[in-house]
């Protein structure tokens, strides 16, 4: 009883505090597919890829989602509810049907410290300098507050399921100084854990830091995961007292975004398998220039594995095939990372000797007119010294903004070439379709 008048006490105070100011209310719908956005393929994907035993395997599959999103905000509150809705049948191992509601809640009931929860804050608390200007994103790396790894969860069937992200809550301080407010710190920490409560996935800590004096520089430091092996840390830091630039640096320890580092083949006695990078120690550089005259800009993005290690898991196991133990450590690319205790068997993931990963990406954009906006990015992701286990993606892209505000049609082509599966040209093809709108008002 005391629990549940404590819940309605709490949500009374926030509905007071979100109606006692004028909020601002955004809805944003967007429908179609796009991988980079929302789904998991685009509207259409031709797949030629090799397998792990050397056939060539082709396929077509089609993407198509709705995402409705309502942002909330006033001087107390800030709030986001999204609801994604995506059929694919480009992959047999996802469902066919797939709603994913997202959303979180930023309570400021004092200026400088606010209250935060949800499943999914996307860029919500990104640092300005872990900005990628080519990439147009910013990494979880670069966020203050996270859901840590391995916290998604699907419940359902193969035809229909629900997706959630981690819950991930926690405090926040925001400070401003100087006659002008013009220096800036703001600071986050809290925790994040898995939405399967029927398993004994452990609670990550997040936390992390941004600050800088405003036209003139920004730096940033974040750490999740702080409290398991496989923790990650983030430091950027950039300038931004030049108009319509960007110069951004970036040092991550335990990179693991796959968005940005290659697929593999890894060779193993018992069976070959692709598997998505690592590395113990990565650095970047991020820039562009926007030449407002001509509506031209220009950027580009770079990240790079600075040794051949990685943070592992070495596997132990008995004379009978039993797992004994677990060990995170660092591993050398090409060691042995599954070992038997006892007899002479062993089984090895045997990445490339002294390989390391690199991403880098250009991005160009011609803002035609105020309507018409035409995109260019070319990324490849590839490992050094085994140019063998290489990605390339072009991806030309159009966005057309409708007359009387009734929306924007983005479209475009992205063609991608993958070493490591196929070596005789285009592995893949695909045409991303997305329509948006957009609607303000206050309440």
């Amino acid at each position: 009883m005391k629990k549940t008048l404590a819940l309605i006490a709490a949500g009374c105070i926030l509905t007071g505090m979100l109606f006692a100011e004028t909020t601002k209310l955004t809805i944003k719908n967007t429908v179609g597919a796009d991988s980079g956005e929302l789904a998991d393929w685009d509207l259409y994907t031709h797949s030629n890829e090799t397998d792990i035993y050397g056939n060539t395997v082709t396929g077509d599959g089609i993407s198509f989602g709705d995402r409705l999103q309502l942002d909330l905000e006033n001087k107390y509150v800030t709030a986001r509810l999204r609801l994604n809705a995506v059929y694919q049948n480009a992959d047999s191992s996802l469902p066919s049907f797939i709603l994913s509601p997202t959303g979180f809640v930023h309570v400021t009931p004092f200026k400088e410290l606010g209250i935060i929860v949800g499943n999914s804050y996307n860029n919500y608390f990104a640092i300005p300098s872990a900005y990628l200007a080519a990439d147009d994103s910013t990494t979880k790396f670069g966020r203050l507050l996270v859901n840590s790894s391995d916290c998604e969860t699907y419940f359902g069937t193969n035809n229909l399921s629900l997706y959630m992200d981690g819950i991930a809550g926690g405090l926040t301080s925001s400070w401003k100084f100087g006659e002008d407010e013009n220096i800036y710190v703001n600071a986050a920490a809290g925790l994040s854990f898995s939405t399967d409560f029927s398993t004994t996935n452990e609670m990550y800590v997040d936390a992390g830091i941004n600050a800088g004096l405003e036209n003139v520089f920004d730096f940033g430091f974040t750490t999740h995961e702080l409290n398991a092996d496989t923790r990650k840390f983030g430091l950027f830091a950039g300038l931004t007292g030049i108009p319509n630039a960007i110069l951004n640096g970036m040092f991550y320890y335990n990179f693991t975004d796959s968005d940005f580092l290659p697929e593999a083949r890894v060779e193993r006695n018992d069976v070959d398998e692709f598997k998505k990078q690592t590395t113990k120690y990565a650095a970047g550089l991020s820039g562009g220039y926007y030449f407002n005259g001509i509506g031209i800009g220009l950027y580009a993005d770079f990240i790079t594995g600075l040794t051949n290690e990685y943070i592992g898991k070495i596997k132990y196991y008995d004379a009978d095939d039993n797992l004994i133990k677990t060990e995170i450590t660092t591993i050398i690319r090409g060691e042995t990372i599954v070992k038997y205790k006892k007899g002479n068997a062993k089984r090895a993931d045997g990445f490339t000797h002294q390989a390391v990963p690199l991403y880098a990406q250009l991005r160009a954009v011609w803002d035609i007119s105020s309507s018409l906006q035409t995109e260019m990015k070319v990324k490849v992701r590839t490992m050094l010294r085994d140019s063998s286990q290489t990605w390339f993606t072009v991806y030309p892209k159009v966005s057309v903004k409708l007359p009387k505000k009734l929306g924007t049609l983005a479209t475009g082509i992205k063609l991608d070439m993958n070493l490591t599966r196929y070596t005789g040209g285009l592995s893949g093809i695909s045409i991303p379709l997305t329509y948006t709108y957009k609607f303000k008002t206050k309440i």
